[in-house]
């Protein structure tokens, strides 16, 4: 492309019959300033076409790196929810094993129980059994003739001296009984007591 310093210093050769030098000159000094100005704003519209481009081209790097980033973001949204499903699955399995071996170790104790029931009920119904048997001969004691009292059973009572010569414990000597008792004992089975010594 000509530049405006090309057209101002472009010289024509003149000739005979040439045309007017003014009015050349009068319309390159036109077509100068006119060019001029439109070089000049084409140089400026490439200056802003070139600043556009690269604002542009920033755009378009952020762009892919966006695209980038939720691609990378939809990746990882995927790999998080299949590892959240994952850890939930084995949550959930952990904690049915859980309860199944509560519910079990809950069946074995409620059995457990059962028989201690069973063994307590068992063992009442035999102490049940043995006092009932034991207030049964109780009562049959009770209204046996060992326990039977009768005012007739008192008549060996009535005939009893008002009082007693020998004492309780002391043996009365007969008069059938010639010797003394302590003679026919051996001398090594006596002991003689002395009353008087304290």
């Amino acid at each position: 492309m000509i530049t405006p310093i090309e057209i101002q210093n472009k010289v024509f050769k003149s000739g005979g019959l040439g045309y007017d030098k003014k009015d050349v000159d009068n319309f390159m000094q036109e077509l100068l300033d006119n060019y001029e100005t439109l070089y000049r704003e084409k140089m400026e519209m490439n200056d802003r076409i070139n600043v556009l481009n690269e604002g542009l081209q920033y755009y378009k790097t952020i762009e892919k790196t966006l695209q980038k980033a939720l691609v990378l973001a939809e990746r990882t949204a995927e790999e998080t929810k299949s590892t959240a499903m994952k850890n939930a699955l084995l949550i959930e399995q952990e904690a049915v094993s859980k309860a199944n071996v509560i519910l079990e170790d809950a069946k074995h104790e409620l059995e457990q129980i059962r028989k201690q029931t069973t063994e307590l009920v068992r063992q009442y119904d035999i102490y049940k059994a043995k006092f009932k048997s034991l207030a049964n001969a109780q009562m049959e004691l009770l209204e046996s003739q060992s326990f039977t009292i009768n005012l007739e059973n008192l008549s060996m009572f009535e005939n009893v001296p008002d009082s007693i010569d020998t004492p309780v414990g002391v043996f009365k000597q007969t008069e059938a009984m010639d010797e003394n008792p302590l003679e026919s004992m051996a001398k090594d089975d006596i002991e003689i007591i002395n009353l008087d010594e304290e």
